[in-house]
């Protein structure tokens, strides 16, 4: 707007005649100080954007990059070094992790464990290391359960080995050598398991000679 003002001016002078060199000077210097202040302004001008375009840089430098490998097994790794055949993935610089923990069901309370039966056998008669006379060879063995629990057999084991078995617990033998014998009870179940045993005791059978009563 100035430097059209002074054009102005000097138009309306040189219709009076040619100018003086006072007043070429002094046109000269407005020249120089208009041209001055274009110059201050554009730079200004220029200044403003680059200020503005400041905070972007640093937004922008506040991302960064990790590369996705895939390696020849399949496997998948991420590091923040550039690598052949990576996969650039931009993250935002405060970008967190956040795992949720699956929900842990309680577990269910323990089954309370019902109490083993306790079985017991003892052997009521004959009483351990008993001398029994007897020239049939006949004994009568009897054990019992003292126990709250019951088991259904009774079965004896005569001399290391099982004689017979029922479920009163009352055994007559007859037909028995004379001479020392071992024996205990056993309590089983149905299928045959063993569930107690008494101790095992020893008995000794006499029978008359038959020399004598000759």
């Amino acid at each position: 707007m100035t430097r059209n003002f002074c054009l102005i001016s000097l138009l309306s002078v040189s219709c009076y005649g040619l100018l003086s060199p006072q007043a070429a000077a002094l046109n000269q210097d407005s020249e120089r100080q208009i041209t001055l202040q274009e110059t201050q302004k554009d730079s200004q001008n220029n200044v403003a954007p680059q200020s503005a375009s400041t905070p972007t840089a640093a937004t922008s430098s506040s991302k960064m990059t990790i590369y996705k490998v895939i390696g020849k097994d399949g496997v998948v790794t991420y590091t923040d070094k550039p690598q052949r055949n990576a996969e650039p993935l931009a993250f935002d610089g405060k970008t967190q992790n956040v795992v949720t923990a699956p929900k842990v069901s309680p577990l269910p309370s323990p089954k309370p464990v019902a109490p083993k039966p306790n079985y017991r056998v003892v052997i009521k008669s004959p009483a351990p290391e008993a001398t029994i006379r007897n020239n049939l060879g006949e004994i009568t063995i009897s054990a019992a359960q003292p126990g709250a629990q019951k088991a259904p057999i009774y079965r004896l084991i005569f001399d290391d080995a099982p004689l017979v078995s029922n479920s009163s617990g009352v055994f007559k033998l007859s037909g028995i050598h004379r001479g020392a014998h071992t024996y205990k009870v056993e309590l089983t179940n149905n299928t045959g398991k063993t569930l107690a045993s008494s101790p095992v005791q020893t008995l000794y059978l006499h029978q008359a000679s038959a020399l004598i009563n000759n």
